[in-house]
């Protein structure tokens, strides 16, 4: 059996025998180190020994390991590795493990120890022979998983008696350093991102897309492999099975994309499925005349969307001055820090500090029409960073491939309430402050704050 000791940073050791079935004898051991999240809903030893025994397995089979997953674990699933951009240039190809398999390597004495869990984890796992492959580190690949039966397709954390065939595939991109380094998911949830990848494909570079995917991260999951940060590693080690609170958006559609897949759905059908499990995150906007809600667009605009909330949970846009407002056009914050207001009511205020600017997402199909939410920035279409507007009015003519402004201004959230106090904003007398502009509220209007609801 596992044996389990404490380390001495509080987190958990164990060690898993292994024993070869054509002998009986004990092949060593292997030790593992995890650290536990004090927020799961699993028992926790139940969760520690399946990741464990994971970990242990990746450890034994050594670089170029996925895992391919659904519901649950899907074991016979052909697994193939290609360039992202050739996807039917395959440079390799590999089989995910069934519980016979299974049996077979570790035997049935050792397979039986196991909790139910940790073999439900083992079936699915795959390895590439990443030599023969001739990965690129820093080029992007796609791997794609096509078939085989989910084992547990009711999400129950353990092997059922009736596994159901896929009869669909499923992908994860990757670049080729990540695949050599393994222990990565092939799931719906990087399915779901693999998808919103596609349209974009032919106008973006491997460095944008790149800066997508961590985009996207952002969007989907917390900190899944406890790093100290979010980023798309974290959607590379996220299984279904273990890690669902991690997830930022809805369980129930990602379990949507997950049964169309297994059913074989088309891909118009993934792609919808893929955009509801972006989704988009409401934020409240208080102003000191009311709130206005905004929904984003995840799915569309994901570096801006996940840009803006970035700053929304650093509370960047709490306590800042409306800055520009013009009636019938927009009124756009995110410049001035609202300091207070002396006894005669003069208000004082500061510049915010700028920050790292961002992709102009603006070819994203979205138009800056009355009630959506876009980027400020100079005239470097890539130079936007924490200032929106919200447009007033229809302001076609600010989209992308408009003859006055052909890069356009990205779009990355709409108005769902509260458009009624947008318009008392955009109708505020306004002023003329130097260094500032000429469309500045002269009472000062307030944005109090901004939270994710």
């Amino acid at each position: 059996m596992p044996k389990i000791e404490l380390d001495n940073v509080g987190g958990l050791a164990v060690r898993l025998p292994f024993r070869p079935r054509d002998n009986g004898d004990e092949l060593g051991s292997v030790v593992t180190f995890v650290t536990i999240n004090s927020d799961s809903k699993i028992p926790i030893m139940l969760k520690f020994l399946a990741k464990a025994s994971s970990c242990f397995f990746a450890s034994l089979v050594l670089t170029g390991c996925f895992h391919t997953q659904l519901n649950g674990s899907v074991g016979g699933a052909s697994v193939t590795v290609a360039t992202l951009r050739s996807p039917d240039l395959i440079l390799g190809t590999a089989t995910s493990l069934r519980p016979a398999e299974l049996i077979d390597l570790f035997g049935d004495e050792t397979w039986a120890e196991w909790p139910s869990l940790a073999r439900m984890l083992f079936v699915g796992i795959t390895q590439f022979k990443v030599a023969q492959l001739d990965l690129d580190p820093d080029s992007l690949y796609v791997v794609t998983a096509t078939g085989g039966d989910d084992y547990d397709p009711d999400s129950r954390l353990a092997l059922s008696e009736n596994p159901v065939g896929v009869q669909g595939n499923w992908h994860v991109i990757a670049t080729g350093q990540r695949i050599i380094d393994g222990n990565l998911k092939v799931s719906a949830l990087t399915e779901s991102i693999y998808r919103q990848q596609l349209p974009i494909l032919a106008t973006q570079t491997d460095i944008q897309v790149q800066s997508r995917l961590e985009a996207a991260a952002k969007l989907l999951v917390a900190d899944v492999d406890n790093s100290g940060s979010v980023d798309y590693d974290d959607v590379l080690r996220w299984n279904r099975s273990l890690d669902s609170d991690f997830l930022l958006g809805s369980v129930p559609a990602v379990d949507a994309l997950s049964d169309a897949i297994t059913a074989g759905q088309p891909t118009d059908i993934l792609a919808e499925l893929a955009s509801d499990v972006l989704g988009g995150h409401q934020v409240e906007l208080l102003f000191d005349n009311g709130q206005v809600v905004v929904e984003t667009y995840n799915w569309e605009s994901p570096v801006t969307a996940a840009n803006f909330l970035e700053y929304v949970r650093d509370q960047f846009y709490d306590q800042v001055l409306v800055h520009r407002a013009i009636n019938d056009f927009m009124v756009q914050v995110g410049l001035l820090s609202y300091d207070g207001a002396n006894e005669s009511g003069q208000i004082s205020y500061s510049l915010k500090p700028s920050g790292t600017p961002i992709i102009n997402e603006s070819n994203n199909g979205l138009s800056n029409v009355r009630g959506a939410l876009a980027m400020a920035r100079t005239s470097d279409p890539n130079s936007a960073s924490t200032q929106f507007f919200i447009n007033q009015a229809n302001n076609q003519f600010l989209d992308f491939g408009s003859s006055g402004n052909p890069d356009g201004y990205a779009v990355f959230a709409r108005v769902l309430s509260g458009l009624s106090v947008v318009d008392e904003i955009a109708a505020e007398p306004t002023v003329s402050v130097s260094g500032i502009g000429s469309d500045v509220p002269a009472r000062g209007v307030v944005l109090e704050s901004a939270k994710i609801l």
